[in-house]
């Protein structure tokens, strides 16, 4: 037995707390001396003790634990009390992760001027986007195998410095495939891109990765695309046949943000791709 100043070293409670939770009838002493007022406690009540610091942790109230501990009947049902606990808040959890994203989501799409209808060229205004961007030049053939490389490195570096990202990801081409005026020639066939994920602040950069605002623009061009990348050429074509006819001119790099791909759906008929780009 021990009294109530060794106890609270043993249980990391304040004897203050230990008088709390008596008046409460959470953890009574196990015996009172009738003479001097000396509370006694048993090793065993550090149990009850972990009992009630795992009940607190699941959120319940004081009022709560003491009718939950005077009415358990043995462990296995404080134990399924508490599985049934960590369920519910994992499911909340999961619920309040989908609305940040969400929130995340949107923070982005007023920053982006909103999302063009369907089919619908239009130009707007957007804001400027924090990100975490990887930029390299290389020949169109090795496409896929290039961008694997830099997306997984920017992804790395955000990882390393523990940083949240806010989405969509996005592509720029400072050179690409809309621009080629002659696929014969050689020099033609290079892409300049920036595979980039919008993040939540600043972080020193790694290597190639760099961390900056992309620039706020006046007027930007954009249109949806609906389905697959392999249909995705017709889309360039369309638009950028509109801004010369609508007497254009192109201001910069196109971006190329992925509202919903294969991280969303299986079909890629499914896929939303914005194309934006800077006109004066």
């Amino acid at each position: 037995m021990f009294k109530t100043g060794i106890f609270s070293k043993m249980s990391g409670l304040s004897a203050d707390t230990l008088h709390h939770y008596e008046k409460m009838r959470i953890l009574i002493p196990e015996y009172v001396d009738g003479d001097t007022g000396y509370r006694y406690y048993s090793a065993a009540q550090l149990l009850t003790i972990n009992k009630i610091i795992a009940l607190k942790d699941a959120g319940f109230s004081l009022r709560e634990i003491a009718s939950i501990l005077n009415n358990e009947n043995d462990s296995s049902s404080l134990t399924a009390l508490l599985e049934e606990k960590a369920l519910n808040l994992e499911k909340t959890l999961e619920q309040e992760t989908e609305r940040l994203k969400r929130l995340y989501t949107n923070i982005f799409l007023i920053k982006n001027g909103g999302v063009p209808l369907m089919n619908e060229i239009t130009v707007k205004k957007t804001e400027a986007v924090l990100a975490a961007s990887l930029r390299r030049s290389f020949h169109k053939d090795f496409f896929d195998e290039e961008l694997d490389k830099m997306w997984a490195s920017v992804n790395d570096s955000i990882e390393k410095h523990k940083i949240k990202r806010s989405v969509p990801c996005l592509m720029i081409y400072h050179r690409g495939w809309w621009d080629f005026a002659d696929d014969e020639k050689e020099e033609s066939k290079f892409l300049d891109v920036e595979t980039a994920e919008p993040v939540l602040k600043v972080f020193d950069s790694d290597d190639d990765v760099q961390v900056y605002r992309l620039p706020a623009e006046e007027k930007m061009a954009c249109v949806i695309h609906q389905g697959s990348f392999e249909t995705i050429g017709g889309t360039f074509e369309a638009f950028f046949k509109w801004i010369r006819e609508n007497n254009y001119t192109v201001n910069g790099p196109l971006r190329e943000i992925y509202h919903k791909g294969d991280w969303a759906t299986d079909n890629p008929e499914e896929y939303i791709t914005e194309l934006q780009v800077p006109v004066k």
